[in-house]
């Protein structure tokens, strides 16, 4: 049975790919060429037909071929058996203007796409769930909150408005109190309801992890707590008037859901203090493997998983493991390398449909491969 996957992806005008037309298998998809070819700018337009951005730059004209003014992803996803692929495109201008189309109905938010289309990205900035700033672990949880509980995106944009307020008010010389208070009392409900639905999905994600991690064969006692952003014994109300007056000489909101983050525990310390680098990336690959897992079970949607030069991340064992996981899912993935071999080796005999693809100076071309085993 075939599920959710994209089964063809034309790209226009993203970096040194002029244009390239491929039909993509609903299981693993290998794209192999040198380094600088444009095998990372394959995932960066299905990023870009997921979320209606890069996920290397926010420059859009680096993103943009050089004797181009925009750039345009079309793809068709397939659903279901039963239903028609439903055809999804963005095209981004170098002036930031933009069309974001879901099944020939323009719309304006990116989250439709989506919605239609959820996508994981694994590469080396992921590592900074581990050791970078509390706004990747934000994201991190954000990301699965969102596709179980797609009215949260609502939520999250009314506080963000309701924060960039109150930010403003604080950096005005005279601060008028009941302004204040009518602001503070709809930013209190909202950080309620973000903080609840972040706190129920990470409960409900520990033990998905937990399990992926012993597939995984990742041997270790890993723990992970939710700080919500501020002290949950006491009203926040109460504690964002307590507080005003430094917010003020601060001129920003140092309490909310916008200062949450997650310890990612290794025993009684953080796990990024004690791991090994590649103990730390398949701690990573556990979390990411563990949301789709999660979608899954929750909403019966998968997502597409996009692994970007995986053989220099993982050494080969893990790459199997990995690998093997992820056939488990059933989903669909994107993986891109240098060498040929080492991608055919993270597939081995799991059955799964293969492609392979030859990226070489922005061309993408598709290979006949015989289904390659030990």
């Amino acid at each position: 049975m075939k599920r959710m996957h994209l089964e063809k992806l034309v790209i226009h005008g993203i970096r040194n790919i002029q244009f390239a037309d491929m039909h993509l298998s609903p299981g693993f998809n290998l794209f192999y060429g040198l380094n600088g070819s444009g095998k990372s700018s394959i995932l960066e337009a299905v990023h870009i037909l997921s979320r209606g951005r890069s996920f290397r730059t926010r420059n859009l004209k680096s993103v943009i071929s050089h004797d181009r003014k925009d750039c345009t992803c079309f793809g068709l996803v397939h659903q279901g058996e039963e239903l028609p692929p439903t055809p999804i495109g963005v095209n981004r201008h170098e002036s930031g203007a933009f069309v974001f189309k879901v099944d020939g109905e323009q719309v304006n938010v990116a989250s439709r796409l989506a919605e239609t289309l959820p996508v994981q990205l694994v590469n080396s900035d992921s590592y900074q769930l581990l050791d970078g700033a509390p706004g990747d672990r934000r994201s991190y949880l954000d990301w699965g909150v969102f596709h179980v509980e797609h009215s949260y995106r609502a939520s999250l944009a009314r506080f963000q408005r309701c924060l960039k307020h109150r930010n403003s008010l604080l950096r005005r010389a005279k601060i008028d109190r009941l302004e204040f208070s009518v602001w503070d009392r709809e930013f209190c409900s909202l950080s309620q309801q973000i903080t609840s639905a972040r706190e129920q999905y990470l409960n409900a994600l520990t033990p998905v992890v937990h399990e992926v991690l012993d597939r995984l064969a990742l041997a270790g006692n890993y723990s992970f707590r939710f700080v919500p952003g501020w002290d949950m014994s006491l009203p926040l109300l109460e504690q964002l008037d307590a507080t005003l007056d430094r917010d003020q000489k601060a001129g920003f909101t140092q309490l909310g859901p916008h200062r949450a983050d997650i310890r990612i525990m290794s025993g009684k310390s953080l796990a990024a203090d004690m791991l090994s680098r590649g103990q730390g990336k398949m701690l990573v690959y556990g979390l990411k493997l563990a949301q789709g897992i999660l979608l899954k079970r929750l909403t019966n949607q998968h997502c597409v998983y996009m692994l970007d030069d995986l053989p220099a991340e993982l050494d080969e064992n893990h790459r199997q493991s990995v690998g093997k996981v992820l056939a488990e899912m059933g989903v669909q993935v994107l993986i891109t390398g240098v060498d040929r071999d080492d991608l055919v080796g993270v597939w081995r005999a799991e059955d799964r449909p293969l492609a392979m693809f030859h990226v070489e100076q922005g061309a993408v071309r598709a290979e006949t491969l015989a289904r390659e085993v030990d």
